[in-house]
């Protein structure tokens, strides 16, 4: 949890998170919106599902790039959990 925090007030400062690169994660128990661009204005592409672990590629303001399956597209970073 303070991991999250911590990712979560990185990411609302605006700064760029490299060391979170082809980190992974899961989401934080719910099912989430994986999206074609960083924003809700995008369409959603795919449906992330608890417990299932992704990849982070990158992250730009609130949201992250992610490589979940077979697809990649954007989540919001609230909802990232990073695995140890």
């Amino acid at each position: 949890m303070i991991r999250t925090a911590m990712i979560a007030t990185t990411l609302l400062a605006g700064l760029a998170v490299p060391a979170f690169a082809n980190t992974k994660a899961t989401t934080d128990g719910l099912f989430v919106n994986i999206r074609s661009g960083p924003g809700v204005n995008h369409p959603a592409t795919c449906l992330a599902w608890p417990n299932v672990t992704f990849n982070v590629t990158k992250c730009e303001g609130n949201w992250c790039h992610v490589e979940y399956l077979r697809s990649s597209g954007w989540m919001a970073a609230k909802h990232i959990v990073l695995q140890d």
